[in-house]
């Protein structure tokens, strides 16, 4: 699937559901039809000043932080990779939700993308949201 920024490799069977989604600055957002959670991207597009070049622990703290910052409580099986792209991923429990978070960095941009589903339902779901964060290149 293209996008403006970025594209990505997707099952055939997930969908672009964005345009389904009420408000006027919503996420893209991808979702299986018969499926039981979200996949949302956020980019962030470098435009002047320094490179950011983060490491994948730099991103690690953005999930922290997020997670912290959101009530989302502990962040538990992360994972960092040194790319490219650099990416961090990692997992919140919260309030019955499975929310399962990536950054991931071409040294300059930044894509921050998150997974929400019931706590017992997504888990074939999230195998194939690894692997489309994993496609995620930026244009």
């Amino acid at each position: 699937m293209d996008f403006r920024d970025f594209k990505l490799t997707v099952p055939f069977y997930w969908d672009d559901v964005t345009a389904d989604l009420a408000g006027d600055e919503v996420p893209i957002t991808l979702a299986r039809p018969d499926g039981v959670g979200a996949l949302q991207f956020s980019i962030m597009l470098y435009r002047s000043g320094q490179t950011p070049n983060p490491s994948p622990d730099d991103l690690l703290t953005m999930i922290s932080g997020f997670a912290r910052d959101t009530d989302l409580g502990e962040v538990t099986q992360t994972e960092t990779e040194f790319g490219p792209p650099v990416l961090a991923a990692g997992t919140c429990y919260t309030d019955g939700d499975y929310v399962r978070i990536w950054v991931v960095s071409d040294g300059m941009n930044f894509a921050f993308v998150t997974y929400t589903c019931a706590s017992d339902h997504g888990t074939g779901e999230v195998r194939d949201c690894e692997q489309i964060v994993r496609s995620l290149v930026f244009t």
